[in-house]
């Protein structure tokens, strides 16, 4: 017959921890995504970027509606430009503002650093126009609006392959723009 050895308090606890830890969500690398299955919320409206120049529209600039949108320009004549061609023009924009609701979306739970997902709570910082979280303590030290070059550069790579994989969907019910989107895998 054998006897149980009671834990003492503190091995109790790190087993607990330990217990814990392994069901949260830790950072995943990249690959842990699919980005055919992100979802992504319509922050930026169609009228606040200008589909000519593709840069934030003006709050007092034109606005005009082509096939049920509606847009507003940056600099005077943007209609006019617009509807010279406006089947590009609206293609351009649906696009690039896909993409920007794609880099807002993302970059608060993409690590600029390491460039993993993040489980959430870390440190944010403000760079390059965008909200980023780390996603460690090592990465809290690091994260500064000068590591965020690379960062921007890859994610905005990972936005356009999502929105020929998406179609340019939006999703705004989402708890996260990843939910349903991590592999098996991992």
């Amino acid at each position: 017959m054998s006897r149980s050895t009671p834990l003492k308090p503190s091995a109790a606890l790190s087993l607990l921890f330990a217990l814990v830890a392994s069901t949260a969500w830790a950072q995943l690398p990249p690959e842990a995504v699919d980005l055919g299955q992100v979802k992504i919320p319509e922050l930026q409206k169609s009228e606040e970027l200008c589909p000519v120049h593709l840069v934030p529209s003006i709050a007092n600039g034109e606005t005009w509606t082509h096939d049920e949108v509606q847009y507003r320009g940056s600099e005077p004549g943007d209609q006019k430009a617009f509807l010279a061609d406006p089947v590009s023009f609206a293609a351009r924009h649906s696009r690039q503002r896909w993409i920007n609701n794609f880099m807002t979306a993302m970059s608060s739970i993409w690590c600029p650093i390491t460039d993993e997902v993040t489980p959430g709570g870390r440190k944010q910082v403000e760079g390059k126009g965008y909200t980023w979280e780390s996603c460690c303590s090592f990465c809290d030290d690091e994260m500064a609006p000068e590591n965020f070059d690379e960062a921007l550069e890859r994610l905005a790579d990972r936005a356009a392959e999502a929105f020929d994989l998406t179609g340019g969907v939006y999703v705004n019910d989402a708890k996260s723009p990843v939910e349903g989107a991590i592999l098996d895998d991992y």
